[in-house]
């Protein structure tokens, strides 16, 4: 990979500053914002970066609060700077494109590109953000691909996901990567805490390999109780999470955008949660409760994997996805 970084020769201590105290205490002392953080300061700063992991919410935060250090926010949103461009996946396939040739379409690739060639409104840079990079289809990374092979000097590009390897890898090889981990400090409410609960002790019932008749339905029944709760705690804790979002938006978006944003902010919601409980489903099984080997692990965890990825590609309601994985769990334990 070449080195993409723009370079000041003085730095910049105060947006390092601005940064790090503009991030939420558990992810302030991650690696990857430190080292952020100190490419900041000394002045060598990526032209294009690549901020991925399981929970989309802490991706934004960090990619909003870099904007906001570096175009120097101190009363307004990020999002609300004129030099801050934003382009996300809309519409019902909630895909980023390409839009028509001409300058009337918001939201498309090809308004995005116009926007970033133009010289900065009130600074010396612009932060340009792609939300859910992953969503761009053939036509719109190849056109995003020649930016990035060129990009302008006074641009400092953002993308965000989820699925980092569903991006094309020549855009991957031309950013520098950041894995923001979904752990430190746990924000998520009772609701969740309580789900999480119930799944333990149902994982130490299928865990102890139920034979008699009884047993087993009480173990069906309670994956079906697990998936349905499931659901109902994911949709109430996303709906507060958008709400609160929308505070922060401008208020003449259109509602596709709107759309696809909410979309966007309950899978990311989503996602978190699935990696939650495979942290737990890898936590039990390494407590030494279970007896299980590390081949039996690794087969439930796949399952789990699969399970999200028929809700992330094939649009698979989540208490379908996850008593697929429940009785596909079962029969692992079963062995």
């Amino acid at each position: 990979m070449t080195d993409n970084r723009a370079v000041r020769p003085d730095g910049d201590a105060e947006a390092a500053r601005r940064f790090a105290a503009g991030l939420p205490e558990h992810l302030r002392t991650c690696r990857p914002a430190q080292v952020l953080e100190r490419s900041i300061a000394s002045g060598r700063i990526a032209h294009a970066t690549l901020l991925y992991g399981d929970d989309a919410r802490r991706l934004e935060t960090v990619a909003e609060v870099f904007a906001g250090a570096m175009l120097e926010c101190e009363n307004v949103k990020a999002s609300r700077h004129p030099d801050f461009i934003a382009l996300r996946p809309s519409g019902k396939m909630r895909q980023i494109r390409i839009g028509e040739r001409g300058e009337g379409e918001d939201n498309t690739m090809r308004a995005f590109l116009r926007q970033i060639s133009q010289t900065p409104n009130v600074g010396s840079r612009k932060i340009a953000v792609v939300y859910e990079a992953d969503r761009m289809n053939n036509a719109t990374a190849n056109a995003f691909l020649k930016t990035l092979e060129e990009p302008p000097a006074d641009t400092l590009l953002l993308l965000l996901s989820t699925r980092p390897y569903e991006l094309l890898e020549t855009i991957r090889s031309r950013c520098f990567h950041f894995k923001i981990d979904a752990n430190g400090k746990n924000d998520l409410d009772e609701r969740w805490s309580k789900w999480q609960d119930g799944y333990a002790k149902w994982l130490k019932r299928v865990s102890d390999k139920p034979r008699k008749p009884d047993d087993v339905a009480v173990a069906v029944v309670g994956l079906y109780a697990l998936s349905q709760s499931f659901s109902a705690t994911l949709e109430a804790m996303a709906e507060e999470a958008w709400n609160a979002e929308k505070e922060n938006l401008p208020k003449d978006l259109p509602d596709d955008q709107l759309s696809a944003m909410e979309a966007g902010s309950r899978k990311g919601l989503r996602q978190y949660l699935f990696a939650m409980i495979e942290n737990a489903t890898l936590t039990f099984a390494k407590s030494g409760e279970s007896g299980a080997g590390f081949q039996k692990i690794f087969r439930i965890r796949d399952e789990l994997e699969k399970s999200a990825r028929l809700c992330e590609v094939f649009n698979l309601r989540e208490d379908a996805a996850l008593e697929s994985f429940f009785l596909a769990s079962m029969r692992c334990w079963a062995q």
